[in-house]
């Protein structure tokens, strides 16, 4: 039933075409109304409060996740301007 009220709707429009293009410049003035009201930065202002880093290294210990990952990152991230504070856990294998 669903489908043959579709065919009522296409057959309509297809009768009634001045409808269909009422209804297509309606649809872009209204997007281009919106278009104008979309507030757009170059560079947004982020509050980005934390940041969750995840890396899988497979059957390696705590110990070489520690050595071989975590502290690599550590150092790469520590002197980026506003971090306030930097935790860590190695798992195995993560």
């Amino acid at each position: 039933m669903e489908y043959e009220n579709q065919n009522d709707i296409v057959a309509w429009f297809a009768r009634n075409h001045v409808a269909a293009n009422l209804l297509m410049i309606f649809i872009i003035v209204i997007g281009l109304i919106s278009l104008t009201q979309i507030q757009r930065e170059l560079q947004p202002d982020l509050n980005i409060e934390a940041i969750q880093v995840t890396m899988v290294y497979p059957g390696a210990a705590p110990e070489e996740v520690e050595q071989g990952v975590t502290s690599k990152i550590e150092e790469a991230i520590k002197d980026i301007t506003g971090i306030e504070k930097i935790s860590s856990y190695s798992n195995e294998g993560v």
